[in-house]
This record gives C-alpha cells, structure tokens and sequence, in this order.
C-alpha cells in the first residue's frame, strides 16, 4: 500500500498495552484513510475503544487478530506492565 511502512518484530516487542488508530492500521496493513473510514463504519477488524473523541485499540486485540502469541514478546507473559503476577518478590532475597 501507499505510504504505509510494514512494522518490524522489534517494534511489535515494545507496544503499549493500546495504541492510536493509525498504529493499529498499520499493523494490520490498513492507510490512515481506510482506518478511519472503518472505524466509522464500526467495521474495524479488532476491538476498538471511544476514549472522549479519540479512538483507542488495545494492542492484544491486533496481535490476537494477527495470530502473534503475546507470550513471546514479554518476559513473564503478560503485557508487561507489571500489573499482573508476584510483583513481592524482591531480587537477592
């Protein structure tokens, strides 16, 4: 497509737990045009969020739709956000 750049594997490791619209469709191979025209279609391929006026799309819902095992990109499983699992453990003890 046009003007859209493939994201790399690294860029995928490093993801917020959600991103704008135009990061989605990038992922997904979709133009900033398309996205938004989708997304007020409500035709959007993965879940999607009205934050105020602003669009949000949780990260796991385009990776599940891509087939990609979040497992494989955070230490630990999980997001990575540190919000999930034994956060008591303190190293060295």
């Amino acid at each position: 497509m046009k003007g859209t750049t493939p994201v790399t594997m690294a860029e995928v490791g490093s993801l917020p737990v959600a991103m704008d619209p135009v990061s989605a469709g990038r992922m997904l191979g979709l133009g900033r045009t398309t996205t938004y025209r989708l997304l007020r279609q409500e035709a959007f391929p993965v879940p999607v969020r009205r934050a105020g006026r602003a669009w949000v799309v949780p990260t796991a819902g385009v990776l599940a739709y891509l087939g990609l095992d979040t497992s494989v990109f955070h230490r630990g499983g999980g997001c990575g956000c540190g919000a999930r699992g034994d956060n008591t453990k303190v190293e060295g003890r």
